[in-house]
């Protein structure tokens, strides 16, 4: 394999399509065609607010259903780094036999795109780290640093911010880093091919925004060492790590989501429910991913609202005395397609991982975003809940409960219930 040169952010050239969707779609979107109608034509034939899933949205970005790149896990906002509006992260999280759980994000942008109005002055590199004991203690790193601090490769997942380095090839990776009393190396080695939900990419009321996503190992076991406050422990269980970036902050065009990740026997489950503002049509876009981690064989794949049906439910006391209202405990996850039935649920136990409210001191401009937008706060929650996990596909009669984390983001209080 050649090996691109490490970016830093000093270096970037700006505008260039290829940095943004990969190598081979330069040609299929930052180019001009030879007639401007084909443009117009061809835009109109992609679907917005959903992600692409025909072949030709796969060829408009440069990508194929049955193939995964180890580029797409690269510095994909590379090109347009300063843009405010640009965001990226990678993302890493491990469930240790123990009951530990580590979360650690590497961001090119203090809080991933959650706020708006974040300014080219206000963009610094970051890293979130959280190590959850198995008794529910929670140790939390949240710092930035300066843009010397970060490199990042396009052609593969090399990223360093500050001390913290991320690098893996799609198959094998090494996620290492010591800040104050927080310490971790951790190996994650896939267990299944990646995922990407159809193209990976959601064009939003047009050509020109995006939010894009792709699971470089949906499901993977992890060992290795986590050290708090100089105590090394070893550490073995499960992992994932996914990539998402994106040129319009969510609080545009979200109104909340919920995600969860874990595994039943050797079932390993992605669910997520994501729900649209009503200036992007009150789109509404499930994902259902199960793999068989024995076989490598991957019994369900959908991002079809005609297929899932995700319904919340369960509504109690948040678990953080912070948070304002109640919310819904429990996502359940219903999946047909002709041939049989599949059933996810997901609860969660509150023990909470991560509960952060966003925009707690906003400038006059988010204010003003924000009463435009009629947000009133942003909070992204993580607990650590149950998975249950019943379906014909894998022989499966009865449901049983596991692990999982599930992860709540409201931009707005409407989502919680009444």
């Amino acid at each position: 394999m050649n090996h691109a040169p490490r970016t830093s952010r000093r270096t970037l050239l700006q505008g260039t399509a290829a940095a943004i969707l990969g190598p081979a779609a330069a040609a299929a979107f930052g180019s001009e065609p030879a007639e401007a109608g084909a443009v117009r034509r061809r835009a109109n034939g992609y679907p917005t607010n959903l992600f692409g899933s025909t072949p030709d949205d796969y060829a408009r970005v440069g990508l194929s259903p049955t193939s995964y790149h180890q580029w797409e896990d690269g510095f994909r906002t590379a090109a347009v780094n300063t843009d405010p509006d640009a965001y990226e992260w990678w993302y890493a999280e491990f469930t240790g036999d123990d009951g530990t759980v580590v979360c650690l994000t590497l961001q090119t942008r203090p809080g991933n795109g959650f706020e708006p109005d974040t300014t080219e002055a206000d963009r610094r590199p970051g890293v979130s780290l959280v190590v959850t004991d198995p008794d529910g203690t929670n140790h939390h790193l949240s710092k930035t640093y300066t843009w010397d601090d970060f490199t990042a490769r396009t052609d593969h997942c090399d990223v360093r911010v500050g001390p913290f380095t991320c690098t893996g090839n799609l198959d094998t990776y090494r996620i290492q880093g010591t800040d104050g009393h927080l310490a971790i190396d951790l190996t994650l080695t896939s267990l299944v091919r990646p995922f990407r939900p159809g193209t990976g990419f959601r064009f939003l009321n047009g050509t020109s925004k995006y939010h894009a996503w792709f699971a470089a190992v949906p499901a993977g076991n992890a060992k290795g060492t986590v050290t708090v406050h100089g105590r090394r422990r070893r550490f073995t269980g499960r992992g994932h790590h996914d990539h998402k970036w994106g040129n319009i902050s969510f609080a545009h065009f979200v109104d909340h989501w919920r995600w969860g990740r874990g595994r039943v026997d050797q079932y390993a489950v992605v669910g997520v429910d994501f729900h649209l503002r009503p200036e992007f049509g009150a789109t509404y876009q499930p994902i259902l991913l199960v793999d068989d981690t024995s076989t490598g064989k991957r019994l369900i794949s959908s991002v079809d609202p005609q297929a899932i049906r995700a319904t919340e439910s369960e509504p109690r006391p948040h678990p953080d005395p912070d948070y304002p209202r109640h919310y819904y405990a429990t996502v359940d996850w219903r999946y047909t397609n002709g041939t049989g039935n599949s059933r996810v649920t997901m609860t969660d136990t509150e023990k909470v991982l991560e509960a952060r409210h966003y925009l707690t001191d906003p400038s006059p401009a988010q204010q003003a975003t924000l009463a435009q937008l009629g947000i009133d706060q942003v909070w992204h929650t993580r607990y650590d809940a149950t998975l249950s996990f019943n379906s014909a596909a894998a022989s499966r009669i009865a449901a049983v409960a596991s692990v999982c984390t599930l992860e709540n983001v409201q931009f707005s209080m409407d989502s919680s219930p009444p």
